[in-house]
């Protein structure tokens, strides 16, 4: 039957709104809706233009057929929320409200101080919800610090140039004009904190650099001079009171971050201070620029700037930007087949029973922070969700007109600079030399080996490299000036090379001269007036002391001192006198106890022990009987057992009678074992004193009875020091019997004092201890030697100035830095070393053994000497009750193959022998028992 075909129409209607349907449901429940929302301040102007930008943006991707697999496996959907009143209330609702409910993906937060008001605590407060439910962030706002500490687990993108970006700027605006040494002047404005951070992260990172670069040049080292931050508001008076130590510090090229009205008042307080002359930089950062047409009267010509684009058009393509960085990322997830992994619904709301924190966003966070974007603008992020690149302007106050503007005269992009034009400070044609005026200054020294060494100029009238130029006076032997005037000379030695590394690091020059009385420095106790370096500082003839000069209280209270840079004390030196060998040294191996208790007492113990065992064992009896049998006698007197106990001992080749009881012998193996041991303690030690003995006067220190006492000593003991020094200061204050009896004997430079040392004139003396260890070492015959337990008074060397010194805190500072950098330590190694190995104190390296050091030996002999008479019992227990038993049980004679002794005491022969013996002792001797006998025989 055929239909009508009205009714085929209906049913082919009916299939394709079916189909229709179906696909519907298929798509919807294959694509799934996420959004992307943005969260700006409100805008009475510009709120419209952003919604139109954020939509028409997303609507380009959709007609992009590159992008037309995205969206049909994926509805992507756009909204913005424009806070009005920026309060934490509304913005928590606009999330619970507007973000939550629509699968938001990400957020875009735009925070723009320089155009919106300052929002600070409110961008803070987005940021913060956001990373508490783990929704990504695409941020815009400079405030944001961008540093490597940032944690990452913020979930934040930044596409506005950051405070580091712009700290980066600073240092390459530095590095172009070779401004090393800077200041930082910061207020309590939003990212301060991170501001210094940032510039002190690469100003460490200059000084953990190579020394020299891969074609021999020294690398770009930055230097803070001083960190200011202005807190609370300060008024005027605090704040010029603040700003003056850019004066102290010789800062002359100073970075500024604060906002505008901060930045304004400051350069105010500057110049009433002079800090805006034609010799100072100030450099600003964005938010401390104005951003009116015309630059005000508080901020000099020649000031630079770091700013960027921050208008409306900015911010527009901000948002841009961002939609860009979603859209690609969620391009990347579908190609990756992503969507079937990652759950791209959050599903968090502000009701009971919502997810509180989506996991997966961290996958769609690492999704977007890994692309590239290639076109116009290029983005890329770093590990920290920063942009790597982006682009600063470089901006200098110029007259333009009837006014001051701020005129772009550079660009900062992909870590290059480029710069034209600049109106310097004072209307200089060349750049500031960033450092104030080379400083001279006037430093007086005094010779110190190693410390300050003279030394002969070259023929071409220079001095070698690390030398320098100095005015000496000619003295005699005895420091007296041989004229008034003085004569160049070049000095070495540790304390010029720290001069170099001082001038150099504080850019100074300098004169270099030696002190005209050529003392170190000692109050007149009559006058109370000072003499040598000290003077020269108290009367202002000299700006700075550098050579080897001790910190004392007393001069401290003269004079300024630095921090120590080398510790130091008083010690003794001696000569070493050679000696010759000992006649008793072949009895010095051992003490006088050890020998003592080894011939009188081990030796005849032993002997009497071994006659003892050998008289008395039941053995030598049966032997003694058997050999009067035969017509020969076995003897062991006492004097045979001596003579030999003596050969055993030294091993002698001599004729000696051998013991045959058991515990006597067992008492001569013993002894022989301690001869060896005590041949082999002998002859090792004996090669440690048949040598010749080097003498000294092994003193123990200040208190040594030597010194205390010298008359007790034939000739009296001698010592001696450098007068009007700290050694003999410190002596004077706490030793008045030894200063007194010292000073008559004191010698001019330590020179002299070591040549009456090793001539014997004096026996010791007491001086500075780095100064003698150096001496010791370095002495070509290596006869001399300090001695004491350990240094005395200990002080320190250090760079001296007059009282109130402005170069004090930056002397420090450098002495700091060359410690911790480990330069201190190299120039006490090159310059304080000696060939000469220090000598070991008497008694370390030959000891006499003593009879603590034979206690096992001796307690070996004596337990042989106790066991041996146990063995001598067990002896006679055998013959008196042993011997009938086992000679019923040993018939075949198997004794005898253990001891034959044994197998002797049960044969008949020996009981015969025994009975004869027997017979013998107990015979009559009367001729009338012989008659008998015979008739008895008849």
């Amino acid at each position: 039957m055929r239909l009508p075909k009205k009714f085929l129409s209906w049913i082919t209607e009916f299939i394709f709104l079916l189909l229709c349907v179906l696909m519907c449901c298929i798509v919807s429940g294959e694509h799934p809706h996420v959004q992307l929302h943005a969260l700006i301040p409100s805008h009475f102007h510009w709120s419209q233009s952003f919604q139109r930008v954020l939509v028409s943006k997303l609507m380009s991707y959709r007609r992009d057929s590159r992008y037309r697999g995205v969206f049909r496996a994926i509805n992507l959907h756009t909204n913005v929320t424009f806070l009005k009143k920026d309060d934490p209330k509304e913005i928590l609702n606009s999330f619970c409200d507007y973000v939550f409910p629509y699968n938001t993906t990400a957020i875009i937060h735009v925070n723009n101080p320089l155009s919106f008001r300052r929002r600070t605590a409110a961008s803070h407060y987005v940021l913060e919800i956001a990373s508490y439910f783990g929704i990504p962030v695409i941020s815009w706002d400079p405030e944001y610090p961008g540093s490597l500490h940032t944690m990452q687990e913020d979930r934040t993108l930044q596409i506005a140039p950051t405070i580091q970006h712009q700290t980066e700027a600073m240092l390459k605006l530095l590095i172009r004009y070779n401004w090393t040494d800077f200041a930082i002047v910061t207020t309590e404005v939003a990212g301060y904190q991170d501001f210094i951070a940032s510039i002190r992260s690469a100003v460490k990172q200059t000084h953990n650099s190579p020394e020299f670069t891969a074609d021999g040049k020294r690398p770009f080292r930055f230097k803070i001079l001083k960190e200011i931050t202005l807190r609370n508001k300060p008024n005027q008076t605090q704040a010029e009171a603040q700003l003056s130590q850019l004066f102290e510090s010789d800062a002359r090229v100073i970075l500024l971050h604060s906002n505008t009205l901060e930045s304004k008042n400051i350069m105010d307080y500057a110049r009433n201070l002079g800090l805006t002359t034609g010799d100072y930089v100030w450099i600003l950062t964005q938010t401390a620029l104005q951003t009116s047409r015309y630059a005000s009267r508080s901020y000099h010509l020649g000031m630079l700037g770091i700013t960027f684009a921050h208008q409306k058009d900015a911010m527009e393509t901000a948002i841009k930007a961002a939609v860009t960085v979603w859209v690609t990322g969620i391009r990347d997830m579908v190609n990756q087949r992503m969507l079937t992994k990652v759950d791209l619904h959050p599903k968090i709301n502000c009701q009971d029973g919502g997810r509180m924190y989506w996991d997966d966003g961290e996958i769609m966070y690492n999704y977007m922070k890994n692309i590239t974007v290639t076109r116009p603008p290029v983005m890329s992020f770093n590990k920290t969700g920063v942009l790597k690149f982006t682009e600063l302007r470089i901006v200098n106050l110029q007259v333009r007109g009837q006014g001051r503007k701020w005129i772009e005269v550079g660009k900062w992009t992909k870590n290059e600079l480029e710069m034209q034009d600049i109106t310097w400070p004072g209307g200089a044609t060349s750049p500031p030399v960033g450092k104030p005026d080379r400083p001279f200054v006037r430093i007086a020294t005094l010779k110190e080996e190693p410390y300050v060494m003279y030394g002969e100029p070259n023929e071409d009238g220079k001095c070698q490299l690390g030398a320098v130029r100095c005015d000496i006076f000619n003295r005699d032997e005895k420091k007296r000036k041989l004229s008034n005037h003085t004569v160049e000379k070049c000095c070495n030695g540790l304390s010029i090379d720290l001069l170099i590394d001082l001038s150099e690091q504080l850019d100074f020059d300098y004169h270099l001269f030696e002190v005209d009385d050529g003392q170190w420095g000692a109050i007149n106790s009559v006058t109370g007036e000072w003499n040598g370096l000290i003077k020269a500082l108290t009367d202002q003839k000299a700006d700075m002391v550098i050579t080897s000069l001790k910190i004392t209280p007393e001069r401290n209270s003269a004079v300024d001192f630095s921090v120590p840079f080398l510790e130091t004390g008083i010690t003794i030196i001696v000569s070493i006198r050679e000696g010759a060998i000992s006649p008793t040294a072949f009895l010095e191996p051992f003490d006088v106890a050890s020998w003592v208790f080894i011939i009188l007492i081990n030796i005849h113990a032993v002997a009497v022990g071994l006659y003892f065992f050998e008289r008395y064992t039941p053995t030598i009896t049966v032997h003694n009987d058997r050999a009067g049998a035969r017509g020969t006698d076995h003897k062991f007197s006492l004097f045979r057992s001596f003579w030999l106990i003596w050969a055993m001992l030294f091993s002698a080749a001599v004729s000696t009678d051998t013991p045959r009881g058991v515990s006597s012998r067992f008492l001569a193996n013993l002894w022989a074992l301690f001869a060896l041991v005590f041949l082999a303690s002998y002859t090792a030690n004996l090669a440690a004193f048949m040598i010749t003995k080097e003498e000294y006067y092994d003193l123990s220190g200040i208190q040594d009875w030597r010194l205390k006492n010298p008359q007790a000593m034939k000739p009296p003991f001698k010592y001696a020091t450098i007068p009007n020094g700290s050694t003999e200061t410190n002596i004077k204050n706490n030793h008045k019997d030894i200063y007194n009896y010292m000073r008559k004997f004191n010698l001019p430079t330590v020179d002299e004092g070591i040549k009456a040392l090793k001539k014997q004139d004096i026996h010791a003396f007491i001086y500075d201890a780095t100064v003698l260890e150096y001496y010791a070492g370095k002495d070509e015959e290596c006869r001399l030697i300090t001695v004491g337990k350990s240094w005395y008074a200990m002080t320190g060397y250090g760079v001296a100035f007059p009282k109130g010194s402005h170069w004090i805190d930056k002397v420090n500072t450098v002495l700091l830095d060359l410690q911790e950098g480990g330069e201190m330590e190299r120039l006490q190694k090159f310059w304080l070393a000696g060939a000469c190995q220090k000598k070991e104190k008497t008694g370390v390296s030959s000891h006499t053994l003593g009879i603590l050091n034979f206690t096992s030996a001796f307690i070996l002999l004596a337990g042989g000497m106790v066991l041996g008479a146990i063995l001598l019992m067990l002896e006679h227990c055998y013959f008196r009750f042993g011997r009938k038993s086992l000679k019923k049980w040993d018939t075949c004679g198997c004794c005898t193959l253990v001891s034959l002794s044994m197998g002797k005491s049960l044969t008949f022969e020996a009981s015969v022998i025994e009975a004869i013996n027997l017979h013998r002792r107990t015979k009559c001797t009367d001729p009338v028992c012989e008659n008998t006998a015979v008739e008895d025989k008849t």
